[in-house]
């Protein structure tokens, strides 16, 4: 065979043997690129699911929880079967259906209520531990307001009036949060009754000038004297 023929055969040769390895190259890299697409298909498949899954089982707490909650309002309102109950039996049965919500589901408003019913039982401790579980654990403004209020209001019937005046204190300065004239009208209220009477007044006053359109403005002009 002529040497250039020979070359032109040996050089065909190897690059048909190139084009070979090379397809072969691709195919095994397509391979494994379905493979790798295939997994991650399978993998996606199954997160769905699981997120799904969470979702209908977080629905199906916030439902059952809400059920709760509404059976507790109803027996803790005196608006269920068991109004004609004696008003300790139902803060005692209202707060059972309010742990079984609240264990269900952590809701703020929940616990609210849990420690509404501790108060209205007289167990004033209890309250303000929950109320300061609350206050530690949910953010919403307008529930911490409520919560400190409640606080105050349970410190008051211990006659603590430093932790009273404390809880009062946050109100007013808690951002979006409501209740503040009502707060410094507490206040007020208190400082007066410890003989605080010139910073009773000036508490008063903040009212007036904080919040004009106060429903208890006229309470504070007379207690500040500007009536």
């Amino acid at each position: 065979m002529p040497k250039d023929i020979k070359r032109l055969s040996e050089r065909k040769f190897s690059t048909d043997r190139e084009i070979q390895d090379t397809l072969s190259d691709f195919r095994e890299r397509l391979k494994h690129r379905q493979k790798v697409l295939a997994l991650s298909v399978i993998a996606f498949v199954v997160i769905a699911a699981v997120i799904a899954g969470i979702i209908l089982y977080n629905r199906s707490l916030t439902h059952k929880a809400l059920e709760l909650e509404a059976e507790g309002i109803k027996i803790y309102y005196g608006i269920s079967q068991q109004q004609a109950d004696a008003a300790g039996v139902r803060y005692k049965n209202a707060l059972e259906k309010f742990r079984e919500s609240y264990n269900t589901k952590k809701l703020p408003r929940v616990l609210y209520y849990i420690a509404n019913c501790h108060y209205e039982m007289g167990d004033y401790d209890e309250s303000i531990k929950t109320l300061t579980e609350l206050t530690g654990q949910f953010s919403d403004p307008q529930m911490l307001s409520l919560s400190h209020y409640k606080k105050a209001m349970a410190h008051l019937k211990k006659n603590d009036y430093e932790n009273a005046l404390s809880s009062l204190k946050t109100i007013v300065n808690i951002k979006d949060g409501v209740l503040q004239d009502l707060a410094l009208l507490e206040t007020g209220r208190i400082l007066e009754s410890t003989g605080k009477t010139e910073e009773a007044k000036g508490t008063y006053k903040q009212i007036i000038e904080k919040y004009p359109q106060s429903i208890f403005i006229d309470e504070a002009k007379k207690k500040a004297g500007l009536d």
